[in-house]
């Protein structure tokens, strides 16, 4: 349904609407003062903001629809080029999806933006700050901030923001709603192990597109391969990967498993473990359900079909001299995000929980201080993100707890982490299907590690790195190998840390596991460790 049907429909729902009071009170700039009391607001047009405006809303709720269609988009306020602006308290209530209940009134996709600034000149957004600002069950970003910067760079800014400070907000299961890696494909593939209700709602949103019902017989896999035809797989990307489903498959197929296609015909195709492997002779004749392309059906289908912008709680990119300051998040996807910022400080907040990243420094962010911060990640995904290519990262006093696969450190420049207490950060590794995910490359448990180092461009460098004077308290579900460092690393210094295992592999030392390609490392001094040289894919915390 596109945005434009989605705002006619609210705007004719039986739904009183105070935006035009608000509107009267923010037309002018100056001390504006929004009286105490219950907003109720459609979103069909976001009310405009001004500079030079001071807001007072302290006691003001603003509350949106109870039920909201397909592809909802809802801004409430929203303003361009905007400088000296501050806006202290006001709540924001939605009623963001939730998986954890039977029914929801909004849909997984919907898109409900509080407060969005953008800027289309230099010098356009400047002195902004967000102080004592609340929220809950918002369905996309309470506070977001944009400078100017296009789709055709991941790391180019035209137009910075400048001086953004968010201080002493409480922002509660805010932000876009994401199902997570792999759980709508979990629940499809293993429905034994989920409610009635849960596998008819996965059945709804999974990419069922992708799905065909197939038979097996002799070496082949049979189907209407005519439409959207599975091509031959020409590499092990995700992408030309498939799985199967249901329980009368052949003996030797592994549901849930990914196989790859080596011969392709309008009637049947043949699959092997591996791009151009033998053909699978099937033990026994069989039929199921094959879902092509994982990138699609587990990967990115962390999203829902048609969701919008606006990741975390807030959401800052292209900004420069950011902080965030004891604030209290959480959110029913990722819970914040900073990306393509410079000059950023993270200090003192409480991450109560997270559906997938808890601390989610996003690509290409530059001078990044992190620290006193307690990040609890509640069996989310990963704990710690510092993305693509960020430079010059120091992490220090922080406390990471309860996160589901790790901690992830993708292809940093001049990064510090030291002094952190790290607490069972891989729940994901779980095999209890209501905490843990099926990995689709083995049909097992997953393995992330406790902390992971990666690159993303295969034949790219990262470091220098330091980490020192860290304690890691692992779960029951951590791998042997605790700490990977991918290939082309140089300048890895690593001493100091502490590391603590459960159950019967207690005193028993993790692996810490390095490329042999990495250069003039000194990873030593680390109780409850030992290294391994070994080799490690370049990408292994993306799978």
């Amino acid at each position: 349904m596109k945005p434009l049907l989605c705002l006619l429909l609210l705007a004719t729902a039986t739904f009183a609407d105070d935006s035009a009071k608000l509107a009267s009170l923010l037309a002018k700039d100056g001390v504006v003062t929004i009286p105490a009391g219950d907003y109720h607001l459609d979103g069909t047009q976001p009310i405009p903001l001004r500079s030079n405006t001071t807001v007072m809303a302290h006691g003001a709720r603003f509350i949106l629809p109870d039920k909201l269609p397909d592809q909802a988009r809802v801004v409430l306020f929203a303003g361009e080029n905007i400088a000296h602006f501050t806006w202290h308290g006001g709540e924001f209530i939605g009623h963001v999806f939730d998986p954890a209940k039977k029914d929801n009134t909004w849909e997984p996709n919907a898109n409900t933006k509080g407060i969005e600034i953008t800027t289309s000149v230099a010098g356009g957004t400047h002195d902004i700050l967000f102080r004592e600002v609340k929220s809950n069950g918002m369905a996309a970003a309470v506070i977001g901030v944009h400078g100017k910067y296009g789709k055709s760079s991941e790391s180019e800014v035209e137009h910075y923001a400048e001086r953004v400070a968010l201080e002493s907000c409480t922002l509660l299961r805010s932000g876009k709603f994401m199902w997570d890696y792999g759980y709508l494909w979990q629940i499809m593939t293993f429905p034994e192990a989920y409610e009635p209700w849960e596998l008819e709602r996965a059945k709804k949103y999974f990419r069922t597109d992708l799905m065909h019902d197939v038979t097996f017989s002799g070496d082949l896999v049979k189907f209407d391969n005519t439409v959207k035809p599975i091509a031959i797989s020409a590499t092990d990307e995700p992408k030309e990967a498939l799985t199967f489903m249901g329980t009368a498959l052949p003996k030797n197929i592994t549901r849930g498993q990914q196989y790859f296609v080596v011969e392709s015909t309008p009637e049947h195709i043949q699959i092997a473990e591996a791009p151009g492997g033998a053909p699978i002779r099937f033990e026994g004749d069989g039929s199921g359900q094959l879902a092509h392309n994982i990138s699609a059906t587990y990967l990115s289908a962390y999203a829902p079909t048609g969701s919008g912008p606006g990741k975390g709680a807030f959401d800052i990119v292209g900004a420069r001299d950011v902080r965030v300051t004891g604030c209290q998040l959480s959110a029913i996807g990722d819970t914040m995000h900073i990306q393509r910022c410079r000059n950023i400080v993270f200090a003192n907040n409480h991450i109560l929980g997270s559906r997938m990243g808890a601390f989610f420094l996003a690509e290409f962010c530059q001078n990044a201080t992190i620290t006193g911060n307690l990040v609890d990640g509640t069996n989310g995904s990963r704990i710690v993100s510092v993305e693509k290519s960020c430079t010059d990262v120091t992490m220090t006093g922080n406390t990471f707890r309860n996160g589901g696969r790790g901690a992830w450190i993708n292809q940093p420049v001049n990064f510090i982490m030291t002094g952190n207490v790290f607490i069972n950060n891989t729940t994901k590794n779980d095999p209890d299907p209501r905490l843990g995910r099926i990995a689709y490359r083995t049909a097992r448990p997953g393995t992330f590690p406790e902390l992971y180092f990666t690159i993303y461009e295969p034949e790219a460098t990262y470091g220098p790195i330091i980490v020192k004077d860290n304690i890691f308290i692992l779960g029951d579900h951590c791998p042997e190998e605790a700490v990977t460092f991918a290939p082309n690393g140089h300048d890895l210094v690593f001493t100091g840390n502490t590391f603590q295992r459960s159950d019967e592999r207690v005193g028993k030392p993790v692996l810490l596991v390095v490329d042999p390609t990495c250069l003039r490392g000194t990873i030593s001094g680390n109780l409850g460790a030992k290294n391994v040289k070994k080799p490690v894919d370049f990408n292994h915390g993306r799978r």
